[in-house]
């Protein structure tokens, strides 16, 4: 479904804004609408992400609540998805787990995967209708706010170009794991995945550090 290119194409949308410091805009959410995405989740992989299914589950007036179409339903929904992703991770913190900030952004990816479980055939419809020509700034938006969503949840405190970098860094890991759940990897593999990814950041980061002590240590 995903070619090497297409992953290439969505972190490159996504960073573009990231590494500006923007991140795309916010949503509208309501008890209503959320009642509303949850219905229509149940029915979307084999119904679709339409306007049609919608009103099926939810109600003759339920388009009002989704003025823009298809494309404001499955951006709702995954802005749906990175809140209650939130919501999950904040709890676990509270109660004194993933203490440190690498294991919250892992606790933060899996909880989303784990929240999408039931819904994995209405994530491929999503996906290949994003994936249109028609649509080319859709996926990159949803990337930068679930990406965002996840250091906000694991209570990343850093500014600046730094804030950007982490969000692009993490886009590169996060896009790969969610492709391979996508494609129906079990648990293992798709933890495989994400631990690959979180380690070749981790030793970017240790090489980066040795490189740019070597010349202080050298002038001492």
């Amino acid at each position: 479904m995903f070619g090497k290119l297409g992953v290439l194409q969505f972190v490159a949308g996504a960073g573009y804004g990231l590494l500006q410091g923007v991140t795309p805009p916010t949503l509208e959410h309501s008890p209503e609408r959320d009642e509303a995405l949850r219905a229509l989740a149940t029915v979307a992989g084999e119904k679709g992400w339409t306007i049609a299914a919608l009103r099926e589950v939810a109600g003759k007036d339920a388009d009002l609540l989704f003025p823009g179409g298809r494309v404001e339903l499955i951006e709702a929904w995954a802005d749906l998805a990175d809140r209650e992703m939130v919501e999950r991770v904040r709890f676990a913190i509270d109660e004194g787990e993933c203490s440190r900030l690498s294991q919250r952004v892992r606790r933060a990816v899996l909880e989303r995967l784990a929240l999408l479980e039931p819904y994995r055939a209405a994530e491929r419809r999503a996906a290949t209708f994003l994936l249109s020509p028609c649509q080319k700034g859709v996926a990159p938006r949803i990337l930068g706010r679930t990406v965002n969503a996840i250091w906000f949840a694991a209570e990343d405190m850093s500014g600046g170009v730094t804030w950007a970098t982490k969000r692009l860094t993490l886009s590169t890991i996060y896009l790969p794991t969610f492709l391979a759940w996508l494609g129906g990897a079990d648990r293992a593999v798709v933890e495989h995945v994400l631990d690959s990814g979180l380690a070749n950041v981790r030793r970017f980061g240790e090489l980066k550090q040795r490189v740019f002590k070597r010349p202080a240590a050298q002038a001492a």
